[in-house]
This record gives C-alpha cells, structure tokens and sequence, in this order.
C-alpha cells in the first residue's frame, strides 16, 4: 500500500526496507511479485531519488533473482528508460541491468544498450555501461561479438583518456566466458605494451593478462614469461611490484604452472618481493620445485635480505629444511623482528612455532618482555593456538601488566584473558592485583568500556572480587532500566560466588534471576536466565548433599546405605541439570567454542559418581584438556580412592571443595542475541493450529523454512514430521513410544538460507496431531536445536478443493 502513495518519502522508506522483508519471507511468489512493481515503479517515477533506491534493493537482493518468474515482464519498463532525455536516468537504468545481469545474460536490446552507453560523452553514464558491461561479460557469448569492438575501438583513441583505458581494462579481467574473448583481450592487452603505455595503464594489462590466464588458461607460458621479464628488468618500481603480486596470485591459484627455472629466477629475486611467492609454493602441491640446492640458496640469504622477504624465506626453510637447520636463523630473526615493531610480522614468524618442537619457551618470554604489548599479545596468542604452555615468573607478570599503557587498554584485556587461561593459580593473584591497579587508572581516567570489558573476562575467570569492584564503580553511570537491571544481576551473581554460606547463594542467585527476567531484550533475557536457573539448580543440590552429610553426622554413620532413595533422587536431579545445559549449549550455534558448559557438565559428572558410585563417567571425564586446577585436584582423589567412593566422609570432603570453587560464568552470558534462527512455513497455511483439506484427500504439504541471521555455518536442515495418534485412531498401524510416528525424517540441503520440502500425508484420522520440526546440521555434522516447531491438527471442510478437483472445475 506504501508504494502506491503519493508521498516520496513514505515510497522510499518501504522500498528500502524490501531487503529484510525478502530476508525474513524469502518465498518466489512474493519476491516475484514485488520484483514486477518495482519495474513498473522505476518507469512510471519521475523521480531519479526513487530509481536509486530501487537499484540498491536489486543489488541488495541479487540471491533472491532466482526466484523471478516473470523476467521478460520486469525487464520492459526499466529498459524503456533508457531512452529517457535525462543522463542520469540513463545511468541509473544502466546500472540496474547490469545487477541483473544474470536474469537476462543474452538480450540483444541490453548488449545493445550497453553500446549505445559507452558512445555516451556524459562520464557517469559511460562509467554506469562499463559496469554493466561487466557483469555482462563472464555471462554472456555475445560480448565478443557486441561490445569488445567497441571497448577496442575506445583502447586505440587518440581522446581516450588514461582513466577511461583503466576503467576498461577492469572490465576485460572478467571477460573469461570463451576462449574466443580471451584471445581478443590478450592481442589487445599485448599490444598497449608494445605501445609503451604508462605505468597505470600497464599495471592494468598485467592485471588483466593474469586473470584471464587463471580463468582460461590460456597461453600460460607467455604470461609468465612476460611477468617475470617484467619484475626482472622493468626499471619503474611500480610495474615491478605489480609483476610481482601477479606472480604471487599465479603462485597461490595455480602454483602447477610455475617450473624449475622460474623458481630460479625468483631466487634471485628475493631481494624484491620473490620471497613471498616462493612462500605460496612451498605449502602447495608444487613445493617439490624447491630443491635441496635451492633452499640452501635461500637460508644463505636470511642474515642479508629485507625483514619481510627474510620471514618469508624463514618460513619456507621451517617447513621444508630439517628442525635443527631452521633453528639456528629462529632467534637473530626473532630479534630483527622485535625491534621493527612490526606486530604482523611477529605473529608471522611466532606461527612458524609449530613446525619446532624443541622451542625455548622461557627464552622467547625473554626476549619479548621487554617489548610493547601489543607483541607480546601475539606471543602469548599464538602459544595458546599452538596448545604450548605460557612460562612466566610473577616479576614477568607485575612488569608487563604494570607497564601497559591506559590507551591500549585493548591489549591489556586481550592479554588477560590469555594469561588467566593459561597460567597456573600461583600466579592469579599476581595477575588480579595488577588487574586491580590497572582498574583503578582507568577510573581516574574515566575510560568505562575498558573497565566493562575487563569486568567480563573476571566473570568469565571466576576473578569476583575484581568483576564486583567494577560493577560497583560503573553503577553510577548507568540510566537505561535494563542496563540498572543487567548489572545489579551480576552484581548478586558475584555476591552470591563470594558468600561463603550456601543458603546465602541461593537467595542472592534467586535475586539475579529476577533482576534477569526484568531485562527487556528478550534474547538476551532468554539465555542468561537458563544459565542462572543451571548455577541455582546446581547450589540447591549441593544444600541437599550438604543436609545428608549433616544427618549422617548426627546419626554417628559414615556409610551410604541408608541414604540410597536420597541419593538417587539427587543423581535424578543431577541427570535433568545436565540435559538442561546440553539443551542450553545445542541453541548456541553463534557461540565460539570457548563459551561452552564444559565446567559445569564436569561438576556434574562428579556428583554423578558421588551418588551412583559408577565409574564408568570417569576416562570421559579425564580426556577433558583444560580443568581447572581445583577441579583437576577432586578428579585426582577420585581415581586414587575408588574403594571410599560410597562413604558420606568422602562425599562431604569432595562436596567442600566442589562449593568452594568459583563457577566461571560463560561468555555467552554477555552476548547481545542468538542471531541464527530458523522459521517455518506451510502450504496450505496453518489457521489457528488447523489445516483445512476437502474430504477424503491426502494432505499435500509444502514445508518451506528460512535461515534467519549467519547462515553461513550451516550446511542442512534435518525436517522431522511427526504424527501423534489419538486415541480413536486406527490400531495395527506401527507406533513409536508414546503413541508417535514419524512420517518424515529428511535432511534437506540449505540453498542460500532457503529450503522447500513436499510431502504427502495419509490423514487416517482427524484427531490426531501432525508437529513439523527443524534442526540445524553444521559442516561438522552436529545438531543444532535453533529451529522452530509447528503443530497442528487437520479438518476435513468441504468447500476446500483438491488440485484434481480444480483441474476439473476449469475445464
């Protein structure tokens, strides 16, 4: 109704919003529908504002253009514009059909359109023609025939201008459709240089040889010929880099067609920029051009060459020279490295770490303590993506968090988190004194960000005190009623970790659930109450232990027998927390791997053992890399004293250390919203949990869902169709538990965001209950509970026609 008012401004806004509309109803008769309005609107408008908004929609929306049915139909009002008088209308119209490219790749009128742009003496519509130009190009045959004369015929002007011969020389790196095309384009790009063209103009053929060769494959010999003659002996610097980053794609695309002299000649080169593209081969299939001799040649020239080309050739001899050979250049460069400053190539260089095993960790921490932070960040980044130890002597610790600088307080986190991860608990109190120090200059300095971030990674640490100190500090600054409300929950949380009385705990975390249900963002609200609802349920089970442990002490017994029924209620209890926190982690497809419940399904699994006294949970739980040291201390005892595993003194000694220890809060507690989701639709529609079919027929059901938000890690969706038989139903039929069939249980691959499904249903009777459900499959084939379920009964009503029937109707 929006696009037919009269007001621009209310036409404008609803056309830009189009985009999250196909996004949330990416359904083709809709996108269709909508596709064809907006051609007649572009034709009928007056008004170039209107035409510009309608472009971005349709460059916006460019993986819906497959579901256009009518293009013809779309495509003749836009192109009757270009005959419009206006320039800008022109070019407007030329840029929309070049985002259409791909609805009508072989038009004549379009190609033809096209030409007639480029003939234009206006810049923005001959800029608009080569961009449809194109993305006509790797689509269409007839650009060989159409519009490469015409962009030759521009080439060889004499009035040409060097910006226009650039603009069409980007536009011939996507003429790869033929082979016939692509010879052209060499001869003509072949022939500029023989011309001695300016530097531009040939960093623009070089461009443009390189891709077509990629593309086509076509006379590869003679460009890289060219290429390396270029880089060898051209005199102006700029040409030369270019030949070289040509070389460097050739070498990273298709590294097969390099040989043994080019190699060669490359070695020679390492004093430019040949250094990196002998890097690509080396960790390619063509890595056995770099022979014996030649890595020789190159470890010689490691004290001599530039730093970037000397990590590059450092790389190379770290992957393809012996361990002792390559250590023995490892540290002067490090060295070199250091005192450049030069972050990138630190954490280049630290990467090669995982080639070495016998590397001096101590030393490295040596050598980059008396750095800037933001290297030994790097440092400390790349051990732990390496799984390797960080070494550091509390002196190390006070002198690099007491020397950061209050402007990179960035780094300072980053760095904390990393050290809190990795170093032992000996030196935790050395780092949260400093971290407490470092809060207390940035209060002064009144940099809060820094200080809300540093309050998350303590939460995440199980650091209260530090977390509870800056709560307190930032509560003055808070206005909005859900930020008063999310910070007087962490707020009781880090209270409740603090108290030392069980019963205190739960009262205070029973606080900060109400605080978080009183947050108005109902994704937010949504995750952080099921995990404070997991601590809380885990605190009351604890109260229960500690209550029998206290009765057992009262009755002077230490042995487990006659608390058997408690025990097992409790184990029951411990057995629905752990579903709960699976069922919690399964919807956290957009949470990184750190932000899991791996701590408290590992509290978990002890109570487990302590109730049952089954060790059969035990070598799982011993393959889990990183325990806390309190935790890891209580698995140890377990192990070591299986036979005292069934008597209450052992119960209460691990049930004190298990309170005791501070529950690290997962990241996910501070995330903004779970942005993958997955929505269903039916046809026919589902009315108020009905869907209505005429008597007698089958249910043909389309079941069409939509990924909402980053799709990209998921590969398929597992559709689940099930049937819940009424009692009246029909007996015979095979049932699963719970009187349940399932009709369909079908994986179906994702297709930009988008899968449809049909499927035809046998209605035996119409009180049963049909539920459609969706779950995730991600590329490592686990299951993600981010999908939606649907449920609904279906009702025989006889002014519903089948399609049998309306075919007869029509006829």
């Amino acid at each position: 109704g929006s696009l037919r008012t009269g007001k621009i401004g209310d036409q404008c806004e609803t056309i830009v919003k189009l985009p999250s509309v196909f996004e949330e109803y990416p359904f083709p008769i809709l996108i269709d529908a909508v596709f064809l309005k907006l051609g007649d609107m572009f034709r009928e408008c007056n008004n170039n504002f209107i035409r510009f908004c309608i472009l971005k929609v349709i460059l916006s929306t460019t993986h819906h253009h497959n579901k256009i049915s009518g293009k013809d139909i779309f495509l003749r009002p836009v192109l009757s514009v270009i005959h419009s008088n206006d320039a800008v209308a022109r070019s407007i119209t030329l840029r929309v059909l070049g985002v259409s490219a791909s609805l009508f790749p072989e038009k004549k009128n379009v190609l033809h359109a096209i030409v007639r742009g480029l003939d234009s003496h206006m810049e923005l519509e001959r800029d608009a023609a080569l961009f449809a130009c194109k993305q006509y190009a790797a689509m269409s045959q007839d650009v060989s025939k159409t519009v490469v004369p015409k962009l030759e015929e521009l080439l060889s002007s004499l009035s040409t201008t060097e910006t226009l011969k650039i603009k069409i020389l980007d536009v011939f790196q996507s003429m790869d459709y033929d082979l016939e095309t692509s010879y052209q384009i060499r001869n003509l790009c072949f022939k500029l240089l023989e011309d001695q063209a300016t530097e531009r103009v040939t960093d623009g053929c070089l461009k443009a040889l390189t891709q077509m060769m990629l593309s086509t494959l076509s006379s590869p010999r003679e460009v890289i010929d060219l290429l390396m003659s270029t880089a060898e002996s051209e005199m102006r610097k700029g040409v030369r880099c270019s030949a070289f980053k040509c070389l460097e794609e050739i070498a990273s695309a298709q590294p097969e067609l390099l040989n043994e002299r080019d190699v060669s000649r490359l070695v020679e080169l390492t004093g430019d920029n040949g250094g990196e593209i002998l890097c690509k081969i080396s960790a390619s299939p063509a890595k056995q051009l770099l022979t014996p001799s030649t890595l020789e040649t190159l470890a010689a020239k490691l004290g001599t060459a530039p730093l970037p080309c000397a990590v590059a050739i450092y790389q190379i001899c770290a992957t393809l020279m012996p361990t002792q050979h390559s250590q023995i250049h490892f540290y002067p460069l490090l060295v070199r490295t250091i005192n450049s400053q030069n972050t990138a190539l630190v954490r280049r260089l630290l990467l090669s770490l995982s080639r070495q095993e016998s590397v001096n960790t101590s030393l490295l921490f040596t050598l980059l303590s008396t750095s800037s932070i933001e290297i030994f960040v790097e440092l400390c980044y790349c051990l732990s993506s390496l799984k390797r130890s960080v070494v550091l002597t509390a002196e190390q610790v006070s002198s690099i968090l007491g020397s950061c600088d209050l402007k990179k307080g960035c780094y300072f986190v980053k760095l904390v988190t990393v050290l809190y991860g990795q170093c032992g608990s000996e030196l935790r109190a050395v780092i949260t004194e400093q971290v407490a120090l470092f809060v207390d200059r940035l209060a002064l300095e009144g940099q809060r960000w820094a200080m809300y971030c540093i309050m998350r990674v303590a939460m995440c640490n199980g650091v209260y005190e530090i977390a509870l100190k800056i709560i307190k500090l930032l509560h003055d600054y808070l206005v909005h009623p859900y930020s008063q409300n999310f910070f007087k929950s962490l707020e009781l949380v880090c209270s409740a970790e603090l108290s030392p009385e069980l019963r205190q705990s739960i009262s205070l975390y029973d606080k900060a659930l109400l605080n978080v249900k009183c947050c108005q963002n109902s994704a937010l609200t949504h995750f952080q109450t099921d995990l404070v609802s997991l601590r809380l349920t885990l605190l009351k089970i604890y109260l229960q232990l500690t209550n029998l442990c206290n009765i057992a002490a009262m009755n002077v017994t230490d042995e487990t027998a006659g608390f058997t029924p408690t025990l097992r209620f409790i184990a029951r209890q411990v057995g629905d927390l752990v579903e709960g926190a699976r069922e919690l982690e399964s919807r956290m497809i957009d949470a990184k791997p750190r932000d899991n419940l791996k701590e408290l399904l590992l509290i978990c699994n002890i109570l487990t053992v302590l109730c049952t006294g089954d060790l059969k949970d035990m070598p799982v739980i011993t393959r889990h890399s990183d325990i806390p040291p309190q935790l890891s201390q209580t698995l140890s005892v377990i192990r070591e004293t299986p036979a005292a595993l069934l008597s209450i003194s052992f119960i209460k000694q691990t049930l004190s250390n298990l309170t005791t220890h501070r529950f690290s809060l997962p990241y996910f507690y501070f995330v903004q919203e779970q942005n993958t989701s997955i929505s269903l639709a039916t046809s026919p529609a589902i009315d108020q949990g009905v869907i209505k079919i005429a008597g007698g027929c089958n249910l043909l059901l389309t079941v069409e869902a939509v990924v909402r938000g980053n799709s990209a890690r998921i590969k398929s969706m597992l559709v689940s169709v099930t049937c819940e038989k009424a009692a009246s139903s029909v007996k015979g039929t095979v049932k699963e538990e719970g009187g349940c069939n399932v009709l369909c249980n079908r994986e179906v691959p994702i297709v930009k965001g988008y899968l449809k499904l049909e499927l035809s249903v046998d209605v035996q009777s119409f009180a049963d209950v049909y539920t459609i459900s969706a779950k995730a499959v991600d590329f490592n084939d686990a299951l993600w509970n981010v999908g939606s379920t649907v449920s609904f009964r279906v009702k025989c009503d006889d002014s519903v026609l089948s399609k049998s029937q309306m075919a007869k109707a029509y006829v």
